[in-house]
């Protein structure tokens, strides 16, 4: 199935977008978007990149054979992105979300739409870009008046939609007639907006769910089967829902796009750069066409500092950022997805038959594993 950009959706209105982030999320909701508005401003903190997209119409760096329409153009001046933007979507990396949402608000207009399409923690404080948005949009002179961002989150791997492929995302907020409208303004053919009136669950769901991927491109590289990546999947789901649960949401995102829509996209295709990761990390052979920032790596370890605080045990989530930092063996994870509920708890996931649990066999564990720092 193959449909232009170009093709609207039919509420087509007129006004202009800014979309903040030109990695290939960033330009691929560019490109979506110049159908729904007839100006579209896209940032790039990167000199070389604006400098393709207003004289080429390509970003070559993250998706390569792309062609932009006319109405998007670049800048790296985030006040002139902004500038008579009515909508404003933030798909910038998750370390730099603080200072670029700051000038944002800074040179936005106040009553603009805001739609936060970022996914991951802060480094320090472990927060979703939600939060961190709110503590900023909260200090400036109008903040209060400012209307709450709304949230995209879903499976939404940015080569596809760019190659003509239908996909499905959660468009969540507070407001529900705000989250409506929004859906209604933002679809396209290839981008169906479900509207979900959660957004720190989906951000939640849209941040961990980069992490299991990390691990079930562990299990595919070190040929544990699929069944065993479907336990991760499960497992993962599940810790998502107690996660979203313990930060003011709910469990309710994980049957939604953002949570089991994106968890199978992200944790499966060999396009997902967090799998990829996993992959690479447990010596299989990475893609050279799969590009972009890893944010599961970061995430991993933001987000077990924040179950800390929280007094919030998942094991499988700690079990893959034991094997990041070096800490344990990838045959943990295995343990943590393959254990029953009680010992998902209460076990460190690295414990084998031999030492009294529910173990996963010597023989069951396949493939080679090296990374710096682990033996």
């Amino acid at each position: 199935m193959t449909i232009p950009a170009g093709e609207s959706h039919p509420h087509k209105h007129h006004q202009v977008l800014a979309v903040i982030g030109a990695g290939a999320w960033g330009t691929t909701l560019a490109w979506l978007q110049s159908a729904n508005f007839p100006r579209v401003q896209l940032f790039s903190a990167e000199a070389d990149s604006v400098e393709e997209i207003n004289g080429s119409h390509s970003n070559s760096r993250y998706l390569p054979g792309l062609v932009l329409p006319p109405n998007v153009t670049a800048t790296d001046r985030l006040d002139a992105a902004v500038e008579g933007a009515s909508t404003v979507i933030m798909a910038v990396p998750s370390r730099a979300f603080r200072q670029v949402a700051a000038g944002v608000i800074a040179h936005c207009d106040a009553a603009a739409r805001m739609v936060l399409a970022t996914k991951g923690l802060e480094t320090g404080t472990g927060l979703l870009s939600l939060e961190v948005f709110r503590e900023e949009a909260h200090q400036g002179e109008f903040g209060r008046r400012r209307r709450d961002p709304l949230v995209i989150s879903g499976p939404n791997l940015a080569v596809e939609i760019s190659r003509g492929m239908p996909s499905v995302s959660t468009l969540a907020g507070s407001d529900a007639s705000e989250v409506r409208r929004a859906a209604a303004a933002l679809s396209h053919q290839l981008l169906t907006l479900v509207p979900f009136g959660d957004p720190l669950g989906a951000q939640a769901a849209g941040a961990l769910k980069n992490v299991y991927a990390i691990g079930c491109g562990m299990a595919a590289a070190l040929a544990w089967g699929d069944n065993a990546i479907a336990a991760i999947l499960w497992r993962g789901l599940q810790e998502t829902g107690r996660f979203a649960r313990s930060i003011s949401g709910t469990t309710a995102v994980v049957a939604t796009p953002a949570g089991i829509g994106d968890m199978v996209a992200t944790c499966t295709s060999p396009l997902s750069r967090n799998h990829d990761l996993g992959r690479t990390l447990a010596g299989g052979a990475g893609s050279e066409a799969v590009k972009g920032v890893r944010e599961g790596a970061h995430t991993a370890l933001e987000a077990a500092r924040r179950c800390r605080a929280l007094g919030l045990d998942l094991p499988l989530l700690d079990s893959i950022r034991g094997v990041l930092v070096g800490e344990r063996k990838p045959e943990a994870v295995l343990q943590a997805a393959c254990s029953s509920g009680r010992d998902a708890r209460e076990g460190d996931g690295s414990r084998t038959q031999a030492e009294g649990c529910r173990g996963i066999p010597e023989a069951a564990i396949k493939g080679g594993w090296q990374v710096a720092g682990s033996d």
